[in-house]
């Protein structure tokens, strides 16, 4: 054995190849874990194409499978319609929004339904409003036509945990809009989905479309990770023959 192999197995040498493996497979696993979340993500993208693919249901027969077992997550972008009417002054919006670099809120409101289920709301989300309009304060603006409508869109679920000022806050919470506006609301809220001939103009509150369905970043960040572990799993070795070729006394 070489002095500088026997260099390179001293305890300090040791200790620096076992941390530069615990890396490479830590690296390694970073790897797999972004492939992991990259088929997730790819799976959630073909439930949610498939749901809002189906044809439009009353929201009443998508509400009354809850009652049969479903559960709101079975439910999600489903696409329904309900009639209702819209009642003044419930509005809360949702803060740090933005759509195309614009930041913004998003107008939610509540619809009233006792046609299908008497004494019960659904909460929409409306759309998005841009921040200098919305803090403009000429809600008339964004202010809903009166009388009855038939409301579609795409339900989603709530968030427990509400946080915010007044009348802007940071999620949909159910349970925290029942008791802000005194009626008990449906286990679900509905995205308001734009109208035929609105869609892409400036109508406020502009509705807003369900998540972006690409892939992300994931497998990109796959690759990067699998690249530190190659550039470890060669490059160390390189490096350990070099130092072993090299004087002990300079090492």
């Amino acid at each position: 054995m070489t002095p500088g192999v026997r260099r390179l197995l001293s305890p300090s040498w040791v200790l620096s190849h076992l941390l530069v493996a615990g890396l490479l497979v830590a690296t390694l696993n970073l790897g797999f874990w972004q492939l992991r979340r990259l088929e997730a993500r790819q799976a959630y993208n073909s439930v949610v194409e498939a749901r809002a693919g189906q044809p439009v249901v009353p929201l009443g027969e998508a509400l009354d499978s809850i009652q049969d077992g479903a559960t709101p997550d079975d439910l999600r972008y489903l696409r329904v319609q309900v009639p209702g009417t819209w009642e003044p002054g419930a509005e809360v919006y949702l803060a740090n929004r933005s759509r195309d670099g614009v930041a913004g809120v998003h107008v939610v409101a509540l619809l009233r339904i006792d046609d299908t289920y008497p004494g019960l709301g659904v909460a929409v989300d409306r759309g998005f409003v841009p921040r200098p309009l919305y803090l403009a304060g000429d809600r008339s603006v964004w202010a809903p036509a009166p009388g009855e409508l038939v409301m579609v869109g795409t339900l989603d679920v709530g968030r427990r945990g509400e946080r915010g000022h007044v009348d802007e806050v940071d999620r949909i919470d159910l349970d925290a809009l029942a008791e802000r506006g005194g009626v008990s609301l449906a286990p679900m809220w509905i995205r308001e989905a734009a109208s035929p001939g609105v869609e892409g103009s400036t109508v406020w509150p502009t509705p807003v479309s369900i998540a972006d369905l690409g892939d992300g970043t994931h497998l990109s960040y796959a690759v990067q990770w699998f690249v530190f572990t190659l550039i470890g799993l060669v490059g160390y070795p390189l490096v350990l023959v070099r130092l072993a070729h090299r004087d002990p006394e300079v090492a």
